[in-house]
């Protein structure tokens, strides 16, 4: 079993979710939003983000290294295996790049910087996203659940969540395609 540390609105940890629950591994969950979650994370979390795994005795920081160690050591399950594994870590680097660069200005504006301190900073975040939402859509697919898909769902899912970029119908046809499959409709971001 898998103790997994994190929000139901982490995008990162969601991904982890997924995974987790498309092989089959059970989650001894704790929840960074409550106090009790927050310190216990703190406690064995430097870097102070989410998600952080505890699995097969090891501390594992990030999502994209949770991911790795739970596909490494329990296989893809059914989940499509990448066909060119560089290409699908470039399409996760990109797919995270995005998030990243949003949660930032997120943070901003809730740390209270007023638009006009940031402005340059976020149309930058913003252009980012836009050009990666553009190339996305030929690098993932409505007909096999991946790594990739799994991540442009998160990531799609959590903008509109939190209503940090419009979307529209970007990958419309990928989201439709998994929008019912239990371990993304269980994981919803709120």
């Amino acid at each position: 079993m898998m103790k997994l540390f994190g929000s139901t609105t982490s995008p990162f940890t969601r991904k982890v979710r997924i995974v987790a629950a498309e092989l089959g591994e059970p989650i001894d969950w704790v929840d960074t939003a409550t106090e009790a979650g927050s310190a216990e994370h703190r406690a064995i979390a430097p870097i102070r983000k989410v998600p952080v795994a505890i699995v097969d005795g090891r501390t594992i920081f990030d999502s994209r290294v949770i991911i790795d160690y739970l596909i490494t050591t329990r296989g893809h399950g059914p989940l499509t295996p990448p066909r060119d594994v560089w290409h699908e870590r470039n399409v996760l680097s990109a797919i995270d790049a995005t998030v990243d660069s949003l949660i930032q200005v997120l943070y901003l504006a809730r740390d209270g910087a007023t638009a006009g301190d940031y402005a340059r900073y976020a149309q930058r975040q913003r252009d980012r996203t836009a050009a990666i939402l553009g190339w996305l859509p030929d690098q993932v697919s409505a007909e096999q659940f991946g790594l990739c898909e799994v991540a442009a769902i998160c990531a799609l899912d959590w903008i509109d969540f939190r209503q940090m970029y419009p979307t529209g119908a970007a990958l419309a046809a990928v989201r439709a395609a998994w929008r019912d499959r239990p371990s993304v409709a269980t994981t919803l971001p709120g």
